[in-house]
């Protein structure tokens, strides 16, 4: 199966399996500095493997990308446009420092539907179907978030290996079943205010042959 042939998601849903994040677990984001640490996106920008969808009555579900380390959240984000078989990796000085990185913690547990290998595997899908894809199936990715969010309301989101800094993982949450007040803000630092912080970007880059030009 080639990302082009991507299926539609079966109706009914298949079974969902979810994988919990315990509260208190450490989450992080780069994020626009215009953005709160846990301020969920409400369906402006441009479209993402997993958002922005609408819910069964036809409103837009907010959503926010969070990863397992400050890395991954990085190459999920300031990283993520550049392309393995680029001639040259680059990313403008200005595109870095208009974002802010940040970590929060869930007050609660997450459940989240697990799109790891065997999950994938149990809807026929592969990661090179459903994850491994680039941004012209972002039509086609988003309505298999839109069917879990819609099969299971116990769902607060998805989980998946990150497919920019593998082996940590992304996730996306839904702000209609977990809100911003459900966060304790552990964490925010402007990357323009901070040298330290630039640096370690900067270093994150360089291990992909990335680097932030003025």
């Amino acid at each position: 199966m080639t990302p082009t042939s991507l299926p539609r998601p079966p109706s009914p849903f298949a079974t969902v399996n979810p994988h919990i994040v315990r509260a208190g677990t450490v989450l992080h984001r780069t994020h626009a500095r215009a953005f709160r640490p846990a301020q969920f996106n409400p369906c402006r920008g441009q479209p993402t493997r997993f958002a922005p969808f609408n819910d069964a009555a036809g409103a837009c579900v907010p959503t926010l990308y969070a990863a397992t380390n400050r890395e991954a959240a990085a190459f999920e984000s300031v990283f993520h446009d550049i392309e393995a078989t680029a001639l040259f990796k680059t990313v403008r000085l200005d595109v870095v420092e208009a974002r802010s990185v940040s970590k929060l913690a869930p007050a609660r547990d997450l459940r989240l539907a697990s799109l790891f290998a065997p999950d994938l595997k149990a809807w026929r899908l592969m990661r090179t179907d459903l994850i491994d894809t680039p941004k012209s199936t972002y039509d086609q990715t988003v309505l298999w978030a839109q069917a879990i969010h819609a099969a299971d309301a116990t769902i607060d989101g998805l989980i998946w290996t990150s497919r920019q800094c593998d082996p940590e993982r992304c996730m996306v949450l839904f702000e209609d079943r977990i809100a911003e007040s459900q966060f304790d803000e552990l964490e925010r630092s402007e990357v323009a205010a901070d040298a330290a912080l630039l640096l370690e970007l900067r270093g994150f880059g360089r291990r992909a042959g990335i680097d932030i030009i003025s």
